[in-house]
């Protein structure tokens, strides 16, 4: 039996894995915060400790005597805060000081292991070919920087004692019946509606919430020193994936927002949303035997229940006009573009010639 230390019990991922390392044996200690999460925390079968991630001398007090740290921590904005950059300040914060101090005190308690799960959102479009991390080509936007710092922090972990093991894994798009993620996706598609608005064939690699769970107890165990990829095993094309969540709707078909609406939306992390990202979590299979839940999203979306049908609400009736407006908006900024374009050339052919 090992003695886990976990932050971020209560979240999507907390509740899903904190189960899973009672049911493999594991004494799980997580950190709590208020009144609130020490009720909570036992019914995971995990007891409580006071600690704050950013008190260093909390968190050694906390990991005194942990064989193992899971650290699952975030505070990801609500989609409809989501644009502002300033709503990230926490979840960065968390990230950066959080797991620097997290592994501060990993270090002094003589943990043996620190496990961190990141995201693939950092890769750059890769098209069709398959993404891996030690392959694959970064480019996080703004939010995504301090996932990377964390990712530093675990490798420091094991640069100071290479006995000891720190493991990263870039998860892909969670989904599942508890993710914010997924209830979100489904609400827009019982309007018909859907966030998937990138090339029709362009890939999206999602990961079931349990098959997440499964990985980092996995990791936790027996995972060689590494940043690994962790995803279902078929990512879908645009196509497959929105009549995959129709299906799961009772829907015909879905409409999507035009690309360039995107960003409108959602701001700058709602980027990620136009790459195509075809995640393999074959090296991470062949390091620990892990295998996900679902083979992919459109087997997951058949698991969830069907979300009921109604007539048009409030909320529907609004939106419809807005997406009305933003594909025109896009339209016309596209059109404004190509114009500005040709007037820039038609002049610059013009003043070559006069010369």
């Amino acid at each position: 039996m090992v003695r886990v230390f976990v932050t971020g019990a209560t979240g999507v991922l907390g509740r899903a894995t904190v189960p899973l390392l009672r049911e493999r044996g594991h004494h799980v200690v997580t950190l709590s915060r208020s009144d609130k999460h020490d009720a909570a925390i036992p019914a995971l079968g995990a007891e409580p400790v006071r600690a704050d991630l950013f008190d260093p001398a909390s968190l050694r007090l906390a990991m005194a005597g942990a064989d193992a740290v899971l650290h699952l921590a975030t505070r990801i904005p609500p989609t409809t805060q989501a644009r502002r950059r300033v709503a990230w300040a926490d979840n960065d914060r968390i990230r950066a000081e959080g797991t620097r101090n997290l592994v501060d005190a990993a270090i002094e308690a003589d943990v043996a292991v620190v496990v961190y799960p990141s995201v693939t959102f950092v890769y750059a479009d890769g098209g069709d070919r398959w993404l891996d991390a030690r392959t694959a080509d970064l480019q996080p936007l703004d939010h995504l920087h301090s996932t990377l710092a964390a990712e530093a922090e675990v490798r420091r972990f094991t640069e100071l004692n290479p006995s000891h093991r720190g493991v990263s894994l870039r998860l892909a798009l969670l989904y599942g019946p508890d993710a914010p993620s997924t209830a979100e996706q489904l609400r827009l598609a019982t309007r018909g509606l859907t966030f998937l608005a990138k090339p029709r064939h362009s890939s999206t690699s999602w990961l079931w919430v349990g098959g997440a769970a499964s990985a980092l107890v996995a990791a936790l165990e027996r995972a060689p020193s590494a940043t690994y990829d962790v995803a279902d095993d078929e990512p879908l094309r645009n196509d497959d994936l929105n009549a995959a969540l129709a299906a799961s709707v009772g829907r015909r078909r879905l409409y999507s927002l035009p690309a360039a609406a995107v960003p409108l939306l959602g701001g700058n992390p709602a980027e990620t949303l136009l790459r195509s990202h075809r995640i393999s979590n074959r090296r991470f299979k062949d390091a620990t035997g892990w295998e996900p839940s679902v083979p992919n999203a459109r087997v997951g979306l058949r698991r969830l229940p069907l979300p009921g049908r109604s007539a048009p609400n409030a909320c529907q009736t609004w939106l419809r006009p807005v997406i009305a407006a933003l594909t025109i908006s896009a339209l016309a900024a596209g059109t404004w573009q190509m114009a500005r374009r040709a007037r820039a050339a038609t002049a610059s052919s013009a003043s070559a010639t006069t010369g």
